[in-house]
């Protein structure tokens, strides 16, 4: 024996169920008036209407009034999510114009397990001024299933400029560009928003949108265990450019740069200096550890050795003064590093001009009668 309830009314009949194996048979009474009929409930979960748009995405924030987005009058209906974690949000999202709604609704209560079958929750409605910490001032209730792997959710939207919020991970990588010297340890490092259904083998990473990793050329890139750091061991040319984090499952991605200084960089490019004025080029050799001085060359371009009393070295060669400049010293100069990283030999140069400040020509004056 069991007891059915009629909806919106306090009236309750007692009927009788059989359960046959693969069917049931009940014993019935007639219902309270013809407003009410027995009906037959189908699997919600095989009939719940797609709703696949990337804006519902928690993180979406439209830019501007055309790009919002509504489900107002969409009609009373089981529907579904197909993108993110198919699942309604859990929480509000902050920014206005989340979710391409100017009012995002949001789940208030937890969803349900497979065994609680069909159940009410609770739905908020943000408004477009609300912060994250708003009370629930609007809403209202729709009923839930769980489906396995995804949820069905009899809506209802009746509110203008209102639509449903989708949850989604989301991956934060900090800093977005990442600066190295040669021979550095660099770290590209991520997280996640939620660990909620987080497998690691999902993790992708490509450089430069081609090259999957892990890869034979990069060799000297480690990953950690969650796929989700980075650690660039004696980075090179190999290892500069873009990488970029991917989640198939909730197209999830993210985008860091890997620059690397440049193995000889100097303070200036073009320096001015009056004939027989002093000059010294100062530049910085970004190789870890630092070469011996003995790597350390500098000419005159096109191969020139400096010579002479005019030219002095810092000890560790990474300055050069030239005295008494005339047009003889001025030109074009190079200073070229020599080094090895990951057992890869490399020859960096940097090229500094010096110029003589041109003398203004004196005018003539004179009384024109």
């Amino acid at each position: 024996e069991r007891t059915a309830k009629f909806g919106s009314t306090t009236h309750v009949i007692k009927i009788r169920v059989k359960d046959c194996g693969e069917h049931y048979v009940y014993w019935l009474q007639p219902t309270p008036n013809y407003h009410y009929v027995w009906s037959v409930d189908t699997d919600v979960c095989l009939h719940a209407n797609p709703l696949s748009e990337e804006w519902r995405n928690q993180f979406y924030v439209s830019e501007s009034q055309d790009d919002l987005h509504t489900d107002y009058n969409k009609g009373k209906d089981w529907y579904r999510f197909t993108t993110g974690f198919q699942m309604m949000a859990e929480k509000p999202p902050a920014p206005q114009y989340s979710c391409g709604a100017k009012r995002a609704a949001y789940i208030n209560q937890g969803h349900p397990n497979v065994e609680e079958g069909v159940v009410t929750r609770e739905v908020c409605i943000k408004t477009d001024s609300e912060g994250l910490n708003q009370a629930c001032t609007s809403k209202e209730n729709i009923r839930v299933k769980n489906c396995g792997d995804y949820y069905a959710y009899q809506l209802n939207p009746v509110v203008q400029d209102m639509a449903y919020c989708v949850y989604n991970r989301k991956t934060s990588c900090e800093p977005k560009v990442v600066h190295a010297k040669y021979g550095e340890l660099a770290v590209v490092n991520c997280t996640l928003n939620s660990e909620k259904d987080f497998d690691s083998s999902e993790v992708e990473w490509t450089k430069l949108n081609s090259v999957k990793l892990p890869a034979d050329g990069l060799s000297n890139i480690e990953m950690s265990d969650d796929k989700m750091l980075l650690n660039i061991n004696n980075i090179a040319d190999q290892n500069a450019g873009v990488y970029a984090l991917f989640i198939p499952s909730t197209e999830t991605s993210e985008l860091v740069e890997v620059i690397l200084y440049s193995a000889v960089e100097a303070g200036k490019k073009f320096y001015t200096v009056k004939e027989g004025g002093d000059v010294t080029i100062n530049v910085e050799i970004n190789v870890v550890p630092t070469p011996a001085a003995d790597k350390i060359t500098w000419v005159k371009v096109p191969n020139k050795k400096l010579n002479g009393d005019r030219y002095s070295l810092s000890e560790d060669k990474t300055s050069l003064t030239i005295t008494g400049v005339t047009a003889k010293e001025a030109g074009t100069y190079r200073v070229s590093v020599k080094f090895e990283v990951g057992g890869k030999k490399f020859n960096k140069s940097s090229d500094v001009i010096v110029q003589l400040e041109e003398e203004e020509e004196e005018e003539e004056s004179g009384l024109v009668m």
